[in-house]
């Protein structure tokens, strides 16, 4: 409690009068907890012991449609770091101070390559799409997990618009895969890089029919840019559970309007079960 009571000495929260409060130790043990609570993290009973400084949110932009919501050109923070969005449901476009009706969309996620996609939690939250025309209220802020303080708040008041030029990163993970069709891997997770022809590969490869190689098989298309022939490595444990290393190469088709990747090997002792990894050039 002393630990606490002098900590809280040095720490100031929010006045209703635009002046800096004193908080009690009982005060900061309860909002940094709660914070950490919200992201997840343990009750800590121990107070920190100095304040934290949390960077700021440095970001490119706010896009509002109703099909997308993203926080863009993200500069990206390391662990224990992670972002707290807090949106409002679309107001009148007159409405000018909205900052008191937004509410947590996610309560600590890490940028994805740069990028915060929160269609999805936006509508699970709000529960309707936002209307063309209207404003959303946007606050960002880093939230330190392993001690709960965080960071300032970066406001953006957002018009929402019909559409929007931005485009999504494309990615094929689990959720893509076709469930009609056979696919050899227990996970994945492909990033391609937007405005280059570079991708990222991650996938627990399981093999099929004495062939060395994997297969898997995506619902829909991937653009027809990136389609062509990418290399990652792998790498597998033997019996004796020796680390073994492989290199792969990815060939990615479009057929019937869906997509097949194929990660064949080509170096190295081959083994059924293989993680598959790495950035490769796709040509």
């Amino acid at each position: 409690m002393h630990d606490w009571d002098r900590l809280a000495g040095t720490a100031t929260g929010q006045s209703v009068f635009g002046q800096a409060a004193q908080l009690s130790g009982m005060n900061l043990y309860v909002r940094l907890n709660a914070n950490r609570a919200m992201a997840g993290e343990p009750l800590m009973a121990n107070a920190p012991l100095h304040t934290v400084a949390v960077p700021n949110v440095e970001y490119e932009q706010v896009v509002v449609t109703p099909e997308l919501m993203v926080i863009g050109g993200i500069r990206h923070q390391p662990d224990p770091f992670k972002l707290v969005v807090k949106m409002s449901s679309s107001q009148s476009a007159g409405i000018s101070n909205g900052w008191s009706k937004t509410v947590i969309i996610t309560p600590g996620t890490e940028d994805d390559w740069g990028e915060v996609d929160v269609t999805h939690l936006y509508l699970k939250t709000i529960g309707v799409e936002p209307m063309p025309g209207e404003k959303v209220f946007v606050e960002i802020y880093w939230l330190d997990t392993s001690t709960g303080f965080t960071g300032m708040e970066a406001r953006e008041m957002v018009v929402v618009t019909g559409e929007s030029p931005y485009q999504r990163r494309v990615k094929a993970t689990m959720d893509n895969l076709d469930p009609t069709e056979e696919s050899h891997v227990s996970s994945l997770d492909v990033d391609f890089s937007t405005g280059a022809p570079v991708a990222q590969f991650n996938a627990q490869c399981l093999g099929h029919s004495n062939v060395a190689s994997s297969e898997v098989y995506l619902d829909e298309q991937l653009p027809s840019e990136i389609i062509g022939t990418g290399m990652c490595i792998g790498r597998s444990n033997d019996a004796d559970g020796h680390i073994n290393a492989q290199s792969y190469l990815v060939y990615m088709y479009n057929r019937s309007g869906k997509s097949q990747l194929t990660f064949a090997h080509r170096g190295g002792p081959y083994y059924t079960h293989t993680e598959v990894f790495g950035t490769g050039i796709i040509y």
